[in-house]
């Protein structure tokens, strides 16, 4: 069976406090520290962020897990000023864990699982559903291709590791739509810089804009002294 999954995020890191931390080290800069009170960090953060001194926002780092394809993954890492862990291939089974991929939204086929019957009533691309209902079959020749081309190649990595043949190497007939798991940390100012390009950029591609933009929004929601500029 393989299961589309949507593309997502999770936020790792607790961001309580950073826009104070942030204040304390930019008052450095000043030696304005006695002016540190319980409700100051929001304005001076602000008042930095307007006057461009960004530098200062390099303090505060926050850690992400963006759930995307591999082909999106390809792209996030283009961004050099930070730490990504991966979800390796190498040393991910997948005919352990089952394949999760990502779909195009110009294909369309909805999260859930699929399967191919070929038994003697049915023969087909069918929509896994739980209990007694029968499943749906897939109908539209474009996504009966997508899945074919999908479960073609899993069906060949699957074989593959049957034979022996380990991941790293069973890995390179899988599809970029496979679904990854990738721990992203950045700075605050490059946080900003990344909403820029990847969130609010309208030639960002589809899968990278709509993670970026949705985590803007949340980004925006816990520390909107540092993001709420970015429209």
């Amino acid at each position: 069976m393989i299961e589309i999954v949507n593309p997502g995020w999770k936020i790792l890191t607790e961001t309580d406090g950073l826009v104070q931390h942030i204040e304390r080290c930019g008052r450095t800069c000043y030696k304005s520290e006695d002016r540190i009170t319980d409700t100051s960090a929001e304005r001076f953060v602000r008042t930095i962020c307007r006057n461009r001194h960004e530098s200062v926002l390099e303090h505060g780092i926050v850690t992400v897990i963006i759930v995307c394809s591999r082909s999106c993954s390809h792209q996030l890492v283009r961004h050099r000023i930070a730490a990504y862990s991966q979800e390796s291939q190498r040393y991910c089974d997948y005919g352990k864990r089952g394949l999760r991929v990502i779909c195009p939204t110009r294909i369309g086929l909805t999260p859930g699982g699929y399967f191919f019957e070929d038994s003697r009533l049915n023969l087909g691309w069918f929509k896994y559903r739980d209990g007694p209902i029968l499943p749906d079959k897939i109908e539209d020749r474009r996504q009966v291709d997508w899945l074919a081309t999908v479960g073609n190649c899993y069906s060949e990595y699957l074989a593959e590791r049957e034979d022996g043949v380990p991941p790293e190497d069973a890995r390179y007939v899988l599809p970029n739509a496979t679904k990854t798991e990738i721990a992203t940390t950045f700075n605050l100012r490059q946080w900003r810089h990344v909403f820029r390009e990847r969130g609010l950029n309208r030639h960002a591609q589809w899968e990278i804009r709509g993670i970026f933009s949705t985590l803007l929004e949340e980004f925006q929601r816990r520390m909107p002294s540092v993001f709420e500029d970015l429209t």
